[in-house]
């Protein structure tokens, strides 16, 4: 097995010959916060009020023909979403951002659907927020 990282302990993002999951589109932001003054016959002024909380999104492409369990594996993450409780995103062996992150966003697309109503591939876009 060659793992990639993960988000939490639940969520392994891993590329073997026996099972492919591994992250997409990875996209971080990472902003800060202005407030702008305005001033009588003069240009505003910008004042720096601080950071603000970095944002992630990635793809998911979930395959059963890739030794993944697309319903369990959307199970997981709608349990992740829904008991709000912060994880740690790693990719590779080193953490992305500082702390924490929090599932905010969670778009499932089931791609093929068998005769028995089994998923055969899902494709799931996550949004994360980095949690203080």
């Amino acid at each position: 097995m060659a793992k990639i990282g993960s988000l939490g302990k639940d969520i392994i993002f891993e590329t073997s010959d026996k099972r492919i999951l591994s992250p997409t589109g990875f996209q971080k932001k990472v902003s800060a916060r202005w407030q702008k003054h305005e001033l009588i016959n003069a240009t505003p002024r910008q004042q720096f009020i601080g950071r603000d909380l970095d944002q992630v999104t990635f793809t998911l492409i979930l395959d059963a023909r890739h030794g993944v369990r697309p319903r369990k594996t959307m199970a997981n993450i709608e349990s992740a979403i829904r008991n709000g409780t912060p994880k740690k995103l790693v990719l590779g062996k080193k953490a992305v951002g500082t702390g924490k992150y929090i599932i905010t966003e969670v778009s499932e697309s089931w791609d093929v659907i068998l005769n028995k109503g089994e998923i055969l591939r899902a494709k799931v876009d996550i949004t994360l927020e980095q949690y203080n």
